[in-house]
């Protein structure tokens, strides 16, 4: 949550005072970040497949922060550039401020272009859902009650859409971390067409439900030529071994 003392700047009108809060998001309150920021050290792992001095490509799904628990931000720093997407609409104003280089998206993904609902807690939080089951998990892990979440509806969009229109045919690193939609993505998503090498996606089984979409998604992947490598913290991590 940022801080109460803040708020007035992120809700100013002043483009000025924005930026202030910005400035203070990206290089005061997570300094420490500006090294490299994935929340498990995963980063450092994923960068292990590629050439120090190659730049490729990556698209980030539920992106959150430009430095802060992001596994893309190492690559941006090496001159790679990419493609990030976040419903929260600060998250994609902090990009814009902080990874210009970047394609930048506010938008939510999913299996289909359509509208849900969304379970908002913050402007600028990683909790925020489309999914009831992952609602569920929130709830019993973060100790949130049914007053903390404000319900919205969001338009959706599918990924396949968003990688032909920027003609990204070709993706060297898909993080995916949608709070309870990476089955839905992962099922709709046209690996014929779209040829993906590494993959790192947020895998939960903390119910029956999310152990049989992480049974599921491992299957589509196992089909579509990827092989399962480790998982580290939340995150399971997938090469495409045709590539």
């Amino acid at each position: 949550m940022r801080p109460r003392s803040l708020k007035f700047l992120l809700d100013s009108k002043s483009t000025l005072l924005r930026k202030v809060y910005f400035f203070y998001n990206i290089y005061l309150r997570n300094f420490k970040y500006l090294k490299g920021g994935s929340q498990f050290d995963e980063d450092l792992y994923l960068n292990s497949f590629f050439d120090k001095n190659y730049i490729g490509k990556f698209v980030d799904l539920g992106c959150f922060h430009p430095t802060r628990d992001n596994n893309t931000f190492r690559f941006y720093k090496k001159n790679w550039t990419g493609i990030n997407v976040d419903l929260n609409p600060i998250t994609i104003e902090l990009f814009n401020f902080f990874r210009s280089k970047d394609i930048n998206i506010n938008c939510a993904i999913s299996d289909k272009k359509t509208q849900k609902k969304m379970y908002f807690v913050d402007n600028l939080s990683p909790l925020n859902t489309l999914d009831q089951n992952h609602l569920k998990f929130l709830k019993k892990n973060f100790l949130f009650k049914n007053k903390d979440f404000k319900e919205k509806k969001i338009k959706t969009e599918n990924v396949n859409n968003i990688l032909k229109k920027y003609k990204f045919n070709k993706v060297d690193f898909l993080n995916i971390d949608l709070e309870g939609l990476e089955y839905e993505v992962i099922k709709s998503l046209d690996f014929k067409r779209f040829k993906i090498n590494l993959i790192c996606i947020e895998i939960l089984d903390h119910n029956k439900i999310s152990k049989n979409k992480s049974k599921k998604i491992h299957k589509i992947l196992k089909k579509n030529n990827f092989k399962y490598l480790k998982k580290i913290g939340v995150n399971s991590i997938f090469k495409n071994i045709s590539i």
